[in-house]
């Protein structure tokens, strides 16, 4: 496995708190999540780009055997 994913994946969920956390500081006055509930959706969101990842890469090999075009005759017989 590659370890870029685990940056992308890390990356991806600072990302995600950081608007999240100014989302629930400066726009939702009613009913503030805390920092708790924002921690656990950022490391839900981390499980779920490394989840996605490894379904592509699953799925990635099934793409290239479809690929492959097998030799049919559509002419006439040359006999």
């Amino acid at each position: 496995m590659d370890n870029s994913i685990f940056t992308t994946a890390i990356l991806v969920s600072i990302i995600f708190f950081i608007i999240m956390f100014i989302e629930n500081k400066y726009l939702e006055k009613e009913n503030p999540k805390t920092i708790k509930i924002l921690v656990k959706d950022s490391l839900l969101v981390y499980f779920s780009v490394i989840c996605g990842y490894l379904i592509v890469e699953q799925v990635s090999p099934l793409q290239e055997v479809s690929k492959s075009v097998t030799p049919v005759f559509t002419d006439n017989p040359q006999f």
